[in-house]
């Protein structure tokens, strides 16, 4: 992902909201970088959290209770998809992943996934991605 300034963007912020986010993705680079991507360029105040297998995104989500989890599909080897009823529809999944073949973007829809970016996407895509979903929170 191309990188984007680190200002926080104009937009609706209702008081001292803060928007829950946890990020899984079993790239501690990717989950790290996402992290500070994030914190620096949501319109919200952002709380990120991050997780690297299923068991690790439960165990957060649980004490976090994300608005907006951004999952990606191949969890060293698990099927991240199979998180999303765990996560829908308490909060909105944004599935960010390498394999954005027109099945897997299905499955992700049918499961309640609320939006999709492809890992080679340029950042900013992403970001307008969760401040969409953060609009929704």
């Amino acid at each position: 992902m191309a990188a984007l300034p680190a200002h926080r963007p104009a937009g609706p912020v209702a008081g001292d909201a803060t928007l829950r986010v946890l990020v899984v993705d079993d790239e501690r680079a990717l989950r790290e970088g996402l992290r500070r991507l994030i914190s620096g360029s949501i319109a919200l105040t952002p709380e990120v959290r991050i997780a690297a297998t299923p068991a690790e995104a439960m165990r957060e989500a649980a004490l976090l209770k994300p608005h907006v989890v951004v999952l990606d599909l191949d969890l060293a080897g698990e099927d991240g998809l199979a998180l999303l009823p765990h996560f829908v529809p308490s909060a909105q999944v944004l599935v960010l992943t390498s394999h954005g073949d027109p099945a897997v973007r299905a499955r992700a829809f049918a499961l309640g996934a609320s939006a999709f970016v492809e890992k080679h996407e340029p950042a900013s895509t992403l970001l307008a991605q969760l401040n969409a979903l953060a609009a929704r929170h």
